[in-house]
């Protein structure tokens, strides 16, 4: 059988970076599209840099591994090329959800992320039990199909597998499955949630003079046992009185309505037109 052929957009970038190295070590025919400094920054490794224009138009599954502000333009500029019967990978879900996808009938178009690492998974050695973002670590990944078929699909996810690997279990989601859990859940409520402890333990080491090490390890090792309690994965529980506590910080500071606002089309269309244009959220807050 003749060698899948994968054009890699954005191959000496943040997100390339780890998939091309994933990716050169497998039996793929593998096309690395970079232009100005990234061409350069892939000489520097001793890799070669091909025009996408002349990637494209050959490939059978083209990656965009390029950042979220550039994604439409690159897709828009890509799609004439595409070769009919091709699959394209975007490597997040927020812009195809948002209709930034310029999209033909004959090709398929999948979008693909990574879960990253549970902290509380066993690895198999030390490197890997220090890795948290994947690809030394056993992870689980994202696929959903956008629209085409289905045995493309199965292609792009042997692709996966292969480029964030070692893999685990490949879930299937759809395309707003997946901005429901990036962008919503993942960075506008944990990620944001995650911020604002690291904000109180600031302020009781700043303005109440906490020693910071003191803070800091009561509050790490305290969120990882809740974090496991909540998600069952330890036989623990909450003491009463914490679970007042619970009810307390539910009450005072969070707004009772989140639910309802968290996964709601709307605002995740608005959280996406915010990412795309961040400019907008910080003259609001700057109004203010």
């Amino acid at each position: 059988m003749a060698q899948t052929t994968i054009a890699l957009l954005g191959a000496a970038g943040k997100m390339g970076n780890r998939c091309r190295d994933k990716l050169l070590k497998e039996d793929y025919t593998l096309l690395l599209c970079e232009k100005g400094e990234g061409v350069k920054i892939l000489e520097e490794k001793g890799l070669k840099a091909t025009p996408a224009e002349e990637a494209t138009p050959i490939a059978d599954v083209v990656i965009l591994a390029v950042p979220d502000v550039a994604l439409s333009s690159i897709a828009k500029s890509m799609t004439p090329m595409l070769k009919s019967g091709s699959t394209l990978m975007v490597l997040d879900a927020s812009v195809a959800y948002a209709g930034g996808i310029a999209m033909r009938d004959d090709v398929t178009y999948v979008v693909a992320h990574p879960c990253h690492v549970s902290p509380y998974r066993v690895q198999k050695t030390p490197e890997a039990q220090k890795d948290l973002f994947g690809g030394v670590a056993v992870q689980d990944i994202l696929i959903g199909l956008i629209q085409g078929k289905e045995e493309n699909l199965e292609k792009a996810e042997e692709v996966c597998c292969a480029m964030w690997g070692p893999v685990d279990k490949c879930y299937r989601v759809t395309l707003e499955q997946m901005t429901m859990l990036e962008p919503m859940l993942a960075e506008v409520l944990g990620a944001a949630a995650v911020s604002i402890i690291k904000e109180a333990v600031d302020t009781a080491v700043n303005e109440y003079g906490v020693p910071r090490e003191a803070a800091e390890s009561f509050l790490v090792g305290h969120t990882a046992i809740e974090l496991a309690i909540v998600f069952g994965l330890t036989d623990a529980a909450f003491s009463d009185a914490a679970k007042v506590a619970i009810d307390l910080g539910k009450k005072w500071f969070f707004k009772p309505e989140w639910k309802e606002l968290l996964f709601k089309r709307e605002k995740i269309l608005e959280a996406i037109d915010y990412q795309l244009h961040p400019e907008k959220l910080y003259s609001e807050r700057s109004k203010k």
